[in-house]
């Protein structure tokens, strides 16, 4: 049973020293070790070749390495975008998504089955909440589709943490997940090539300053009223827009990045020009990208996608009068359930 076996790829480098240390093997082994699971991206202690016959024999007895198991792949037709679903060893199952570009390839990663924050337009929340996932269930995402990418002569170039869940409810595992992706004996993925999507969890915000991790930061706004923001997210009255626009404030201050701000179009809702020039009032106080995003019905509820005009109206309210950094978003993966949870809820059907 791997129940009372250690975990490997929970653990970092010094960890993993330690560890083999306390069964008796050599130290330069830690380091290793560390770059066949992280780097190599091995799934089995056997093709640890250099590590001694008998070492792998007790490393096999006394840990493992956890994989994932495919339950279901998507490929888009129109844009090729790859959706995964993951089933993890308790049953639970999680989306990760593969967006292609010409010249780089985009992983979009969950971090809690389901999500407590429960906006009103997402699948995910609708699903409910179950847990947080573990360091190695976020990273196996990556190391997963990095295999397949690998086989191809590819690899993952981004990391976008806006897959399922709200990735600032689990900041520590999330945090230590960072380290070991761009770990320069491991994937060595630049920490400017990687994004963490939030609702707006100042504390968690907080503690990114606080951790000094330089990476990247999405908001996802969507109003710009806090009797709207309140109806979207729900975690916004613990939260409110003054609070957020303080603690964003602090963030440029201290870490002079550019912030990209998401704000989704709902008709009849947030897209009047009085809408349109309050986010821009807000825009102008940051160093900024803002996606504007058309809403795509994905759960039940009497939210609307405006027309194309109203669409058109309100971008050029941002772009050209207001000069705010906008742009359209794009939509990937429409043809096959692109967006997070859509997957996870029909399987579960």
């Amino acid at each position: 049973m791997e129940d009372f076996k250690l975990n490997l790829l929970n653990l970092d480098e010094k960890e993993i020293t330690d560890y083999i240390l306390s069964l008796g093997m050599k130290k330069f082994y830690g380091k290793q070790i560390f770059n066949w699971l992280h780097g190599k991206l091995i799934r089995n202690i056997n093709d640890m070749s250099n590590i001694s016959l008998k070492d792998r024999e007790m490393l096999f007895e006394k840990t493992y390495i956890p994989l994932f198991n495919l339950m279901d792949h998507k490929v888009s037709k129109i844009d090729g975008t790859e959706k995964f679903l993951f089933k993890l060893e308790d049953g639970n199952t999680i989306e990760t998504v593969l967006l292609k570009h010409k010249t780089r390839n985009t992983l979009c990663v969950s971090t809690q089955v389901g999500c407590p924050v429960k906006c009103a337009f997402c699948a995910t929340g609708a699903s409910g909440f179950e847990r947080n996932l573990d360091v190695h269930e976020i990273i196996n995402q990556v190391y997963t589709i990095e295999r397949r990418l690998r086989n191809k002569g590819e690899s993952v170039n981004n990391i976008v943490f806006m897959g399922m869940g709200e990735p600032l409810l689990n900041l520590n595992n999330l945090m230590k997940a960072i380290i070991l992706l761009s770990h320069e004996n491991g994937l060595n993925i630049s920490k400017r090539k990687i994004t963490i999507s939030t609702s707006g969890i100042v504390p968690g915000i907080e503690k990114l300053l606080e951790e000094k991790l330089p990476v990247e930061l999405a908001i996802s706004l969507h109003a710009v009223f806090n009797e709207k923001r309140d109806q979207l997210i729900p975690i916004n009255k613990r939260f409110p827009l003054e609070d957020l626009f303080t603690v964003l404030k602090e963030y440029q201050r201290i870490t002079n990045r550019r912030i990209t701000f998401e704000y989704i179009l709902i008709k009849e809702f947030n897209v009047s020009d009085t809408d349109a020039n309050v986010l821009a009032d807000f825009m102008h106080e940051f160093d900024h990208t803002l996606n504007l995003i058309p809403y795509n019905p994905v759960v039940e509820n009497d939210f609307e996608r405006p027309s194309q005009k109203k669409i058109e109206k309100f971008y050029n309210i941002l772009k050209n009068d207001r000069k705010v950094n906008v742009v359209i978003r794009g939509e990937k993966g429409t043809d096959i359930d692109g967006a997070c949870g859509q997957l996870r809820q029909r399987n579960a059907r």
